[in-house]
Order: structure tokens, then C-alpha cells, then sequence
């Protein structure tokens, strides 16, 4: 019998859970840690569409023994504090994926940006229908993000909508821009972008909402610092958090990897064009408290 086959059982099992456990089945990509593993997840009903995302476990055993392409279904524990995953185990007969074909290196995403350093020049379509200049050419200093709309966890895309909110508040018009680009152009139509920038309340003129074709996208990913996954011939992006702070000429003054950083720094440094990143510095993530 198929895995396929097994779902419905699954699911009903799964209504014995109680509302804030999901079915999880995707594919291993890495296993980051004893306590952490990426997966490409198929769409969990209800709660997201696929993407491919770093998860938590609370006990270690149930990543042991997993490795990149095998493929599993679990149970996702969905808590307003965070995720987790509370069961996790191989699918039955299950082989991992077979390497597809190794891609040209003019097909891999570009090096991370380094702070000091310009960003290559882009078009950027956006949701109202303009285009913004984002890297070499720009004009005005900019907060570069990514994001998609339907994405619910906590310490992900509410957590960037809500930094972006406060750095908002902190702008007058014309000071900066704030660029938030669709990881998942597919969902995210512009007209999608238009409905969600009414519900963060994003100011058409400082924050903006930009949709690129996948090559683009694979390029900026890159230059982020996102790990794209290109081992199988097709192109995935890790969805973490990144926000890369432009001056005007698209400089990168400095690129943070988490959302805790100080938003009353990053205002100054869209308005005055610093402090510099810390010397040496590749991202910076915040000290835990």
C-alpha cells in the first residue's frame, strides 16, 4: 500500500491529536543538529503551502539515523511560543532521492554580500504595477527582506512583518524604503501582495512588496546569505530570515539573520548610512538576552 493510501488513516488519527497538531510528510534535506532538521514539506492542510523550512524537535531521537532524501511524515505541534515536531519517523519503504544532475556553476547563486560591498543591480516588479531599482543604480537607502504571505509561524514571516512595522513607524517618506520580495512567487500574486500589504498596514510610499522571476530570486537569495538547495537539479530556498540594510548607492551597510536585532540602529542606519556592520562580520545575530 502506498504512503499516498495511508493519509486518510493518518488524518483521522491525526483530529485525536487536537487542533494544534498538523500532519507533517516532506523530504530531509539536512539534518542541521541533534534538535534541528530542514524539510521540504508538502502543503500541511489548514496551516501552509510547501515550502522547504528548518524544524525543531524536542528530543533528539527522532532525527537519529535520518539523512538527506529520505522522506517522512510526522506530527507538528503548533504553539503560539513556537513549533515543533513531537513525531517524526521514516516512511515505510521510503528511498532516499538519487542526485540529479550537477548544475553549471553560471546556474548557482552568487556569493553572500559582504558588508562595504555593492549589490548587484536588479529590476524589481512590484505589486502596484511599478519597478524599483534594488543594488547598483538604486536611488535612496533601502531594508531589503523576504517573506511570503501565507506563512504562519511565529518566528518566521509574522515575526519580519511585525520588525518591519516598527522600523515603518520610525520613517517619514522618501528617508528609506522598506523591500519585502515573495519567496513564493507562485502563490503570491500581486494582487495577493496588495490584499496582505493592507493587513500589515505597509505605507505604499516606504514600504513596498516586490514579486521576481526565479532566477532573480535564486540570485538574491544568494547574495542574502539563504541556503539554496540546487542538488537535484531543481532550485529550493531555505526559508529563514534575512534583512540586508542598503545605503543609497546599495551598499550593503550590514545584513542581519534574525529579527531580534535593535530596530532604533537599523532606522539610523537607513537615515545616516551607519553604524557599519561589526568588523569582519558576515550576519549578525543578536545576542540572547
Amino acid at each position: 500500500m502506498s504512503v499516498r493510501r495511508l493519509l486518510p488513516a493518518a488524518l483521522l488519527v491525526s483530529a485525536c491529536w487536537g487542533a494544534n497538531a498538523h500532519i507533517l510528510e516532506g523530504e530531509v534535506i539536512s539534518v542541521k543538529s541533534e534538535t534541528e532538521v530542514v524539510i521540504q514539506h508538502e502543503e500541511i492542510p489548514g496551516l501552509m503551502r510547501p515550502m522547504t523550512m528548518p524544524f525543531t524537535v524536542r528530543n533528539p531521537k527522532l532525527l537519529q539515523g535520518l539523512k538527506p532524501g529520505d522522506r517522512v511524515y510526522g506530527r507538528l505541534i503548533v504553539e503560539e511560543e513556537g513549533w515543533y515536531l513531537a513525531h517524526l519517523r521514516k516512511q515505510p519503504g521510503a528511498r532516499a532521492r538519487s542526485a540529479g544532475p550537477s548544475k553549471a556553476s553560471a546556474d548557482l547563486p552568487p556569493a553572500p554580500l559582504r558588508p562595504g560591498k555593492t549589490l548587484d543591480g536588479y529590476d524589481v516588479p512590484l505589486a502596484d504595477g511599478d519597478t524599483f531599482r534594488l543594488g547598483e543604480g538604486q536611488r535612496g537607502p533601502v531594508l531589503l527582506t523576504f517573506l511570503y504571505t501565507t506563512c504562519p509561524q511565529p518566528e518566521f514571516c509574522p515575526a519580519i512583518a511585525n520588525k518591519l512595522q516598527k522600523i515603518q513607524a520610525g520613517l517619514q517618506p522618501g528617508e528609506a524604503t522598506l523591500l519585502a520580495i515573495t519567496i513564493d512567487p507562485e502563490g503570491d500574486s500581486p494582487k495577493v501582495l496588495r490584499e496582505y500589504a493592507e493587513v500589515v498596514v505597509a505605507d505604499p510610499k516606504i514600504w513596498r512588496f516586490g514579486r521576481v522571476d526565479d532566477k532573480t530570486l535564486t540570485a538574491l537569495a544568494g547574495h542574502a546569505a539563504l541556503t539554496v538547495d540546487t542538488a537535484t537539479g531543481s532550485t529550493e530556498i531555505l526559508h529563514s530570515i534575512r534583512f540586508l540594510v542598503l545605503d543609497a548607492s546599495g551598499r550593503l551597510i550590514e545584513r542581519y539573520d534574525d529579527a531580534r536585532f535593535p530596530t532604533d540602529r537599523v532606522i539610523e542606519q537607513l537615515k545616516t548610512g551607519g553604524p557599519p556592520a561589526p568588523p569582519d562580520s558576515d550576519g549578525t545575530l543578536t545576542p540572547s538576552d
